[in-house]
């Protein structure tokens, strides 16, 4: 799961046309200590928050048998996501359940305990 996060930070990084040595400033750390976690590190909880925040991204808890469908609206891109997951329509793999809802409360049918 460690490598997940990382290659989704470093690919997020890309998407957004920075350079391993524009994050440091932005995350309020320095360069080796984000080095060190883009490369192989186990960076803390606070630490990835931080990082998010200097990527515009959120940390987020997907259900396992949501993730494929949150993967490939990230995929997609925003443009594309609209246009094939229109708020009107259910992505196929989910009959019934519009991508709105399962953003706004992805824990929805795990019940309260």
């Amino acid at each position: 799961m460690r490598s997940t996060v990382l290659t989704q930070i470093k690919r997020r990084r890309l998407q957004l046309g920075l350079k391993g040595t524009d994050m440091p400033l932005r995350v309020g750390l320095n360069r080796q200590q984000y080095g060190k976690i883009e490369k192989d590190g186990n960076p803390s909880l606070a630490t990835l928050d931080k990082i998010a925040e200097g990527l515009d991204a959120t940390l987020m808890l997907i259900p396992k048998e949501l993730a494929r469908q949150v993967e490939q609206l990230l995929e997609a891109g925003p443009a594309k996501a609209q246009q094939n997951y229109g708020m009107d329509r259910s992505p196929s793999s989910a009959p019934g359940v519009g991508v709105k809802e399962i953003i706004e409360d992805p824990w929805q049918d795990q019940g309260d305990d």
